[in-house]
This record gives structure tokens, C-alpha cells and sequence, in this order.
């Protein structure tokens, strides 16, 4: 597969689901208010904390392990990763959501209907975390534009679909009530997720015998897994502070949805370098160092002109797209959007570097780094968030996420240059 034409498709189906998900949020916003919105969006924000947290680098890995092991045609170990991954991530999501949920209904003082909306997110929590599991191996198989299709345009639809049954009910629609619809997007998402494992994967690997190296698999997903649980820190760690530093549920959704937005560039990043993971983790092996920096520009030209095009958006009309969601939150979050759409940009452009370093398994850089770029942020938004709410948050998340990305980009640069001399 072309890594133009296959990063062209998936960043076209990541882009449509990114725009089925932005429209819900409107709906949602406009349907919750301002009180059941910021119920919802900090639901969302644990959500995707927990789910990150619990395949434990297994998903992210799958991309550096498996297209090495059906190039080998090694199918017994191919096999046993499989399961060895499902079964980690789904007894981990269990544990996860019980000791979260826990929490949400006995010591943190939620609001009432935060409180049911983080309970319910524990539920959906074992799906959720075998999607993503079984998108990175369905990507790291050759098969990145159905995992695209099913996880970026599938899930958000389904989701949609259910709100749309809900809104036409009798039934008053809660945060709790669009938590439960995502819920049911990652349900079906999940089935047909595993259907395609299923059918598309070799014949020869499902009669192998199973070949297991757990204790050598979690070893080397735990690199991955510190640097996703730090990124999704960096990531929802906005919308949580501000639900604890601010007194205004208006500040926590004006961030939210700046941050909703920004991501519609995010995606960009997330789809495509799925797609390039699996060759770059080929050509790392065959020490193919000049046939990277080829595929490190290809990527660079692809995404010119779709950041250009965001930028324009974001800069010139935000205004105009913070107030789809509704007119409270545009004072308080058109700053913040300019910010993170700016950092957004820079991040998406220099993404593949930390992808690169723990492939080179610079683990101990790479645990330094995000550290660093984690603490700082918790530093930022204790200091920026009391005094300019949702801009001290986008200012906390930008400074973060850009001296991290761009450190990144100096050290790979640097040894790719080392290695080809």
C-alpha cells in the first residue's frame, strides 16, 4: 500500500468521523446546557483517561511487534500476542473502571449528574479499551483504512444515532444518557472490530500453535504505555482542572469544546501515523535509515496543506465555531482555540518523532521527556487556571505539549543524521 494514498484515505475517514463527533458535541451543548455539558464532557475526560490506561501499551505496541512477526511468518507468536493483548487489556479495563467508579461515587464530590455520567463511563470501559487494542492490530495487519473506517466513522455514527433516537424519545436527555450512547458506539464498534480480525487475518496464524512471551511482551509495551498515559494526561488534564479550580461551568465548556476543535487537525496526526508506524517499524528493523527521512518528508508534504487549511479556520472564524455549541462559551473560549490550534499544528507536524524514539526503545529519553512535559503542565495549570480559566488551561496544554514534541523532533533528527554518516 502507497503510504500517500493509504494516509490520504484514512486521514479522509479520521476528518469525517472527527466532523460526525464535532456536530454531536453541538447537539449535545445545546441539549445539556451549560451544567449537564460540563457533566458530560468531564465524564468524557475520566473516560478516556481510564481507556487509555488500560491495555497498558499492549494496542500501541501491536504496531511495532506484529507487522515484524507476519513478515516472519510467525504465526504461532502472532497468535499468542493476540490473546495475550486481549486478555490484559480486558481483566485491566475491569479492575480500572471498578476502582474509578468507586471513587466517583464515594469521595469525589461530584454533582449529581457527574457523578452517575463517570459511572456509567466505567461501565463502557472493557469495550472501549479492546477497540482500541483491536484497531492498532487490524492497522499494524495492513488493514489501517477499515480500523479507520470502523473506529473514526462507525463509532461516532452509532453514537449519534443513538442520541438521535433518544432526542426523539419522551425521555429528557442527561449527561448520563450521551455517556450511554457513546457507550453503545463502542459496543458495536468493538463486534465489528474483532469480525475483521477474524476474517482477514492469515488462516496459517489461527492454527498455529500458540507461542506465549508475555513476560518479554510487557516488558517492552511498558515504554508505550507511560508515554500514552502521559500524553492522555496532557490531554484531559484541562477539562479536569478546570472543573476543580474553577467555579464556572462555563469555563469547563468553552475549554472542552476548544479543545473538541483543535482536535479535528488532531486527527490528522493519530490516523496517519498509524499508517506509517507499520512501515517505519519494517524499516527500523532492516536498518533502512535513508528510506525513513524519504518517508518522514512524504509525511511532512502530505499534511502541508490540510494544517494550512485548519489554521485559516481556526484563526480567522473562531468566533463563529465556538458559538455552534452556544453563545456562553465564545468570550471564555476564543483565545483558548487560537492557542491550541497553533500547538495542535506544531504537534501533528513533529508527531512521528516520539514514535520513532521508542521504536529505538530510547526508553529512559523518552520517560524523561513526557515526565517532564506532564509535570510542567500540572505546574502551569495550577498557576494560569485560577486567574484566565480556559485560556490558562489551552496556554498550560500548549507550552506542555510544544516543548515536548519539539525536544522529540531534535533528538530523532539528531540520530537519524548519527546513523546515516
Amino acid at each position: 500500500m502507497s503510504n500517500c494514498g493509504g494516509a490520504a484515505r484514512v486521514s479522509t475517514l479520521a476528518v469525517a468521523g472527527q466532523g460526525i463527533g464535532f456536530l454531536l458535541a453541538v447537539v449535545l451543548a445545546r441539549q445539556l446546557g451549560v451544567d449537564g455539558f460540563e457533566a458530560y464532557v468531564v465524564a468524557s475526560a475520566v473516560f478516556m483517561l481510564m481507556v487509555t490506561l488500560a491495555p497498558r501499551g499492549v494496542d500501541k505496541f501491536a504496531l511495532r511487534l506484529f507487522p515484524v512477526l507476519l513478515e516472519r511468518e510467525d504465526w504461532g507468536r502472532a497468535k499468542g500476542y493476540l490473546i495475550f493483548g486481549a486478555r490484559r487489556t480486558l481483566w485491566t479495563s475491569v479492575a480500572v473502571g471498578a476502582a474509578v467508579g468507586v471513587w466517583a461515587w464515594f469521595i469525589r464530590d461530584f454533582t449529581p449528574d457527574a457523578r452517575i455520567a463517570v459511572a456509567v463511563s466505567c461501565i463502557g470501559i472493557p469495550a472501549g479499551a479492546l477497540v482500541h487494542f483491536a484497531m492498532e492490530v487490524l492497522t499494524a495487519s495492513g488493514r489501517a483504512t477499515t480500523a479507520a473506517a470502523i473506529f473514526r466513522v462507525a463509532l461516532p455514527a452509532v453514537a449519534c444515532a443513538s442520541v438521535g433516537v433518544m432526542l426523539m424519545s419522551p425521555i429528557q436527555l442527561t449527561a448520563a444518557m450521551a455517556v450511554a450512547c457513546w457507550g453503545v458506539g463502542w459496543t458495536v464498534a468493538l463486534v465489528m472490530m474483532f469480525y475483521q480480525i477474524r476474517r482477514t487475518a492469515p488462516s496459517k496464524m489461527w492454527r498455529a500453535d500458540k507461542i506465549d512471551d508475555a513476560s518479554a511482551w510487557a516488558s517492552d509495551a511498558l515504554p508505550f504505555w507511560i508515554y500514552q498515559v502521559c500524553l492522555a494526561m496532557l490531554a484531559q488534564a484541562g477539562v479536569i482542572a478546570l472543573d476543580w479550580l474553577q467555579p464556572t461551568a462555563t469555563a469547563v465548556g468553552a475549554y472542552a469544546v476548544a479543545v473538541g476543535t483543535a482536535r479535528l487537525a488532531q486527527v490528522l496526526a493519530t490516523s496517519t501515523n498509524r499508517v506509517y508506524a507499520g512501515e517505519l517499524s519494517v524499516l527500523l528493523e532492516r536498518r533502512d535509515f535513508h528510506a525513513v527521512q524519504t518517508m518522514r518528508r512524504k509525511r511532512l508534504k502530505w499534511l502541508a496543506l490540510p494544517l494550512v487549511v485548519y489554521l485559516v479556520a481556526t484563526l480567522v472564524f473562531p468566533r463563529e465555531l465556538l458559538s455552534l455549541f452556544r453563545p456562553e462559551f465564545v468570550a471564555e473560549g476564543v483565545n483558548a482555540l487560537r492557542i491550541l490550534a497553533v500547538a495542535t499544528a506544531c504537534n501533528v507536524l513533529l508527531a512521528m518523532a516520539p514514535t520513532y524514539l521508542k521504536f529505538r526503545k530510547r526508553n529512559r529519553t523518552t520517560y524523561a521527556i513526557v515526565a517532564s512535559a506532564a509535570a510542567a503542565q500540572l505546574m502551569l495549570l495550577w498557576l494560569l487556571v485560577p486567574a484566565m480559566g480556559a485560556t490558562g488551561a489551552a496556554w498550560s496544554y500548549a507550552l506542555a505539549m510544544c516543548g515536548m514534541y519539539v525536544t522529540f523532533a531534535w533528538l530523532a533528527h539528531r540520530e537519524l543524521a548519527l546513523l546515516q554518516q
